[in-house]
C-alpha cells in the first residue's frame, strides 16, 4: 500500500511552525508496512485542498490519502468541505468511528467534521491536526483500511471474513487494563495479582500509563549522555535484562505497544489507559469515592469486573478488593484457562 499525506496548516505552509504530524504519521504507517510516497504542507485554502486531492487521486499513484488538520469549526477549518466535492462516494463509518473513539477521551470530539470516502481507487480520510489526535483517529479506523483498499482494487474476498493482522505486525497478546481513581490502591492490587499469576507459571507483561513526562535514565550515566546527545532510540543490555528508551512525537496506540514489545508473554496487565478499548477491571474503594469511572460517570462497555471493598449491584462481577487470588482467578478463567 502506498500513502500520501496532505498537511493543512497556514502557519506550517508559511514556515512559521515545524510540522510534527506528518513525521508521526509517516512513522506509524511504516510500522504497518505502508510506504509514504508523498507528504506536503499547504495552507487551509479550500480550492487548493480540493485541487491537490483530485490531482493525487487521479494520478493513481496512491492507495491512501490522509489529510491532517482543518476538521473542526474554526473559520479556517475547511478540509471536510474541500474534500466532499472530490469524493465519488462517502464512507460515513470512518468518521463515525473516529468520533466515537475520540469521545472516550474528550467531549470536543463532537465538533469534529472529519469525513472519508473514495475517488477512483483511492481511499481518502480526514484526520485532526495534532499528532496525538491524528494517530489515535487513524488507529481507530485502521482495522478496516487495508480491506477497504483491497476492495477498491477488486479483491473478491467476502467483507465478513476475518481480517489478518497488518503487514509487519504480529497479533498482540491478551491484555486487561486496571483502572481507578487516584488513591484507590490500584498499584497495590496489581502488584499482588502479578505475583499471584507469576506463581501459577504465567509469563506476565505490564504497561504503566503516564499522562505526564517521566525519566528513568539518570544524568551522568553513559546511556543518559547518549540519549541527550540525540539518540532517538537507546537500548542498554546486560546478561540479565535490557531497557529501551525511545523518543516519539506522540504516544503509540496501545495495540501497537502490545504487538511490538510483548510477543513473549501470556498476558499483559496495564495500569491506566481508562480511555482505551482494552477490557477493564475497575478498582474501587468506598472511602475514596462513591462513584465508579466505568459505571456512573460513564458506561464503558469494555468493563469486565470491579474489585471493590463494598458490595455493589452491577451488571458485571464484583470481586473483593482484598482478594488478589480471586482477581487472578477471574483473569485466568477469562483470558488464559487453567495450566
Amino acid at each position: 500500500m502506498k500513502a500520501a499525506l496532505l498537511i493543512l496548516s497556514d502557519r506550517g505552509a508559511r514556515g512559521e511552525r515545524a510540522d510534527a504530524s506528518g513525521p508521526a504519521l509517516e512513522q506509524w504507517l511504516k510500522q504497518q508496512g505502508v510506504a509514504t510516497s508523498r507528504c506536503e504542507v499547504i495552507p487551509d485554502e479550500a480550492a487548493l485542498i480540493t485541487a491537490r486531492l483530485r490531482e493525487w487521486a487521479d494520478s493513481c499513484s496512491f492507495d491512501l490519502i490522509l489529510t491532517c488538520g482543518g476538521t473542526g469549526v474554526s473559520p479556517r477549518d475547511v478540509t471536510p468541505d474541500a474534500t466532499l466535492p472530490v469524493l465519488d462516494r462517502v464512507i460515513p463509518g470512518f468518521g463515525e468511528v473516529m468520533r466515537a473513539a475520540s469521545l472516550l477521551k474528550t467531549p470536543h470530539a463532537m465538533i469534529s467534521r472529519a469525513i472519508a470516502g473514495i475517488r477512483g481507487q483511492t481511499l481518502i480520510i480526514n484526520l485532526p491536526g495534532s499528532p496525538k489526535g491524528a494517530l489515535e483517529n487513524l488507529a481507530a479506523v485502521w482495522p478496516a483500511v487495508p480491506h477497504a483498499v483491497a476492495k477498491l482494487q477488486g479483491d473478491p474476498e467476502e467483507c465478513g471474513a476475518p481480517v489478518a493482522p497488518a503487514a509487519g505486525r504480529k497479533p498482540g497478546p491478551k491484555a486487561v487494563s486496571f483502572v481507578a481513581k487516584s488513591g484507590t490502591g490500584k498499584t497495590t492490587l496489581l502488584e499482588k495479582v502479578i505475583a499471584e499469576l507469576k506463581g501459577r507459571g504465567w509469563r506476565i507483561g505490564v504497561i504503566k500509563h503516564d499522562a505526564h513526562r517521566f525519566d528513568i535514565d539518570h544524568p551522568g550515566k553513559d546511556s543518559h549522555r547518549l540519549t541527550a546527545a540525540g539518540a532517538d532510540t537507546m537500548l542498554i543490555s546486560s546478561p540479565e535484562k535490557l531497557a529501551l528508551i525511545k523518543q516519539h512525537a506522540a504516544a503509540p496506540p496501545i495495540e501497537e505497544l502490545l504487538s511490538t514489545y510483548f510477543a513473549d508473554v501470556d498476558i499483559v496487565l496495564t495500569e491506566g489507559f481508562k480511555k482505551s478499548g482494552l477490557p477493564k477491571i475497575e478498582v474501587h474503594r468506598s472511602e475514596r469515592s462513591s462513584t465508579l469511572i466505568c459505571r456512573g460517570e460513564e458506561h464503558d462497555p469494555t468493563l469486565l469486573a470491579v474489585a471493590s471493598d463494598e458490595l455493589l449491584e452491577l451488571d458485571v462481577p464484583v470481586i473483593s478488593l482484598n482478594d488478589a487470588p480471586a482477581v487472578a482467578n477471574f483473569i485466568e478463567e477469562r483470558f488464559l484457562g487453567k495450566k
